[in-house]
């Protein structure tokens, strides 16, 4: 059997996983803003493909690796995969879904407005929502390993410590800090198809798996190489990014409220954080004269007019605002529109928003793609977003949306390089690697 048979051992990885932050998976709608439902469950799911593809990709530093484990169509050399996924079904009772307001803007005048021109091909609708799977949502799928000859679990199980760490991310939105995931449960069961008694529990899949979720865990951590900046402080007066609807009905409801999560914590999204940082990291490359294809290397860049496209190196996360009940009991606050005309106040004119404030810890990675012009251009950034040169959400005009920092952490991986104390306006570890970033830019 051993010389005729395309493998001769199965590895089987049974993987349990919760979505640490938000995930997007298509729903292959025209808006492209849906989320993928499975129509016989009615729930949403991860395809195979979408799982396959993001591990495939993750072996891009090694092509020939990537071809023995992924395959090849070649015509000539074509070969099979020896590495399978199964579909990534949610639990039931641990899927939620969340539906968030979105803006595009135009990079030219900073603005989302948009007009219907006549015989043109400008369009208005540049504001539409984007569904998510929710945070805290928990999902199986399997990986099946074929070996012959040369093993390859030592390399499956390093890409299953880069999912935890976060250098995989699954589905869409990535730079919007979507797609993490952590690891709950890893078994791993070894078929021998040379044994009688392997290949009857290989019929049912029925053979006990040994659990690997700690070992896989503490190598993530090991192995992280993204740059991690960290800047904790409270909200100078209070935040606005409005929700869809309010949670709340009757006379004293407000109008708008601040978003929250599927937990209800009120949130500042990471779209809205990497709205105001992109703005601002233009604005510093503008006055000291930098090029634009830095921002491209920042951001990335769609594929256009031939050209092929490149990701971006950096990752935002949704920001958590003070806690849910303090934010609970702040009132709402009554205002009016003016009539820019007469001066006076508009018929039926009065509103009333519920504004969100409190601590903050914002969190904003560079990928191991990163050079120092970016960790540079991201340290003055967030600089200005500390001190309250630049705020966060809407009504900055009548003080809203301003941070008070407190502290800006650097870390690469696990280990802290640097830190800035805003309270006491000095370095406190290490100057030198702030140096050096802000010196790329000179």
């Amino acid at each position: 059997m051993t010389g005729k048979s395309l493998y001769d051992k199965v590895i089987q990885y049974a993987v349990k996983a919760e979505c640490r932050e938000p995930l997007h998976i298509g729903g292959g709608q025209e808006d492209r803003t849906g989320i993928l439902v499975h129509p016989v469950l009615e729930r949403p799911f991860v395809q195979a493909t979408g799982l396959a593809g993001a591990f495939r990709e993750f072996f891009s530093y090694d092509e020939g690796l990537q071809k023995e484990l992924f395959g090849t169509q070649e015509q000539d050399a074509g070969s099979g995969s020896r590495v399978r996924f199964s579909d990534g079904f949610f639990e039931e009772a641990a899927v939620y879904a969340e539906l968030r307001p979105r803006v595009r803007i135009d990079r030219k005048t900073g603005t989302c407005q948009a007009a219907q021109i006549k015989g043109g091909s400008i369009s208005s609708g540049q504001k539409f929502e984007m569904e998510y799977v929710a945070a805290g949502s928990v999902f199986w799928f399997d990986i099946y390993l074929y070996e012959k000859e040369r093993g390859y679990q030592n390399e499956i199980e390093m890409a299953l410590s880069a999912l935890q760490s976060g250098s995989i991310q699954i589905g869409g939105q990535k730079s919007n800090g979507c797609g993490y995931i952590s690891l709950q449960s890893v078994k791993k069961s070894e078929y021998d198809m040379r044994s009688k008694e392997d290949r009857r529990m290989w019929t049912d899949e029925t053979k006990e798996g040994v659990e690997i979720q700690p070992r896989l865990v503490e190598e993530a951590v090991r192995t992280d190489g993204r740059t991690h900046f960290i800047l904790t402080g409270k909200t100078k007066g209070s935040i606005l990014v409005k929700a869809l609807c309010v949670k709340e009905y009757g006379k004293d409801a407000p109008d708008a409220e601040n978003m929250r999560n599927h937990k209800q914590e009120y949130i500042v999204p990471a779209s809205a954080v990497k709205g105001v940082i992109r703005s601002q990291m233009e604005k510093i490359c503008a006055y000291k004269g930098i090029g634009g294809e830095v921002i491209d290397m920042v951001f990335g860049k769609q594929d256009m007019e031939g050209q092929k496209g490149i990701p971006g190196c950096v990752r935002f996360y949704d920001c958590v605002i003070g806690g849910i009940e303090e934010n609970d009991r702040m009132p709402s606050q009554k205002r009016i529109h003016i009539d820019k005309f007469t001066g006076g106040v508009m018929y039926s004119g009065l509103f009333s928003e519920k504004a969100a404030c409190g601590t903050m810890k914002l969190e904003v990675d560079v990928t191991e793609d990163g050079d120092a012009r970016a960790k540079g251009l991201l340290l003055l950034a967030l600089r200005d977003l500390a001190v309250g040169i630049m705020p966060l959400g809407g009504g900055s005009s009548i003080g809203r949306g301003y941070i008070d920092g407190k502290v800006l952490t650097m870390r690469e991986g696990a280990r802290q390089v640097a830190e800035i104390d805003f309270t006491g306006n000095k370095i406190t570890d290490n100057e030198a690697v702030i140096d050096g970033c802000l010196s790329a830019l000179a």
